[in-house]
This record gives C-alpha cells, sequence and structure tokens, in this order.
C-alpha cells in the first residue's frame, strides 16, 4: 500500500508538471532532491510570473482526498504565504479521465478545517468525544443519504476549481530578470 501510494502520489506531481508545460509555464519539482522534505512539490516560472505549487493526488476509482495534519491540533495556515495553490488530481483509468481543481490552499485548508470541527463537535453514539487522529478526508461525491456533513459533496463545491490553471496568473510572485 505504502509503496503504490507513492506512485500515485508521483504521478501527481508528473500530470500538474505536463499541464504546467502545456501552458507554458517551466516547473522545478522540489520533491525531486528530498522526498517530501519541501513545503511545496513544484515551483513554476512564466515570463516574470512564480507560482509555488502543492499536490495532492487520488488514485483511479478513489473520490475522495486525504490530509494529515497533526494530531489534537488546529489546521495550521501559518505556513501558507500567499500565493500558495494546491492541485487536487483525481487520477483517471486514462489520460483523458484525469481530473485538476486548482485551488488557493487557503481555501482548501478552511474546508479541512471546518470538516475537523464539525467531525470533533459531535458525540459518538456512546456519548464519547471523538478522537481527532489528525487524519482528514474530503470526499467528491455526496452521501447517499440526504444527510449533509462537512466532508461530502466537494466535486460541486469545487466546480469553480476546476482546471482554474489561469488563476495561477492572477496573483503570483512577479520577478525580474536583467538577464545577466
Amino acid at each position: 500500500m505504502g509503496r503504490e501510494a507513492q506512485l500515485v502520489g508521483a504521478f501527481g506531481e508528473k500530470a500538474v508538471e505536463a499541464e504546467l508545460l502545456r501552458r507554458g509555464w517551466s516547473s522545478s519539482n522540489v520533491n525531486a532532491s528530498i522526498k517530501n522534505a519541501a513545503v511545496y512539490d513544484i515551483i513554476a516560472l512564466r515570463d516574470e510570473l512564480i507560482v509555488r505549487l502543492r499536490v495532492k493526488t487520488c488514485g483511479p476509482k478513489q473520490n475522495a482526498f486525504q490530509f494529515s495534519f497533526p494530531p489534537k491540533q488546529e489546521v495550521v495556515f501559518s505556513d501558507i504565504i500567499e500565493p500558495d495553490y494546491t492541485v487536487l488530481v483525481q487520477m483517471g483509468e486514462g489520460r483523458s479521465g484525469d481530473t485538476f481543481y486548482v485551488i488557493p490552499t487557503r481555501t482548501l485548508r478552511k474546508h479541512i478545517s471546518l470538516h475537523r470541527r464539525s467531525y470533533l463537535d459531535q458525540r459518538k453514539r456512546d456519548g464519547e468525544e471523538r478522537k481527532d487522529t489528525g487524519h482528514w478526508t474530503l470526499h467528491l461525491g455526496e452521501l447517499q443519504s440526504r444527510e449533509e456533513r462537512a466532508s461530502h459533496g466537494f466535486r460541486e463545491k469545487w466546480k469553480p476549481y476546476l482546471d482554474n490553471w489561469t488563476s495561477l496568473e492572477r496573483n503570483p510572485i512577479r520577478w525580474k530578470h536583467d538577464g545577466t
């Protein structure tokens, strides 16, 4: 399972790099030298624009993204230096089935935080408090029942971010290179 998760993650990063190249961006995978040591997975440059990207991937036939934060702590926002984007890659059975959500990291973390708080605020059936394991899953699909949960329905909630690559141009870091 661990190796498969690594392969899915590597696929997502490569797919994001390919999409960036298609759109005229040059990119560097900063995880290539030290595995998962960087805050960002990819740094991309086009003309004088620079963007930093985090990448999360779910495998084929999976409809959810998993996130980890230290247990018993609020979801952190302190490591977000704008502009900061997360690209969620839903890996398809084939290339045409791949789906990309380009979301400001702050927005994504707000959704994770809302799910965390909603879950922990509900008691178990036996009245006990729920345990904060630090692992949070956001599901693309709705629940089969009519019950609403903060952890479901993201295919609809994230529609504005579907293939939202142009958002990278709205608030990038501007870099002037003098050619020397």
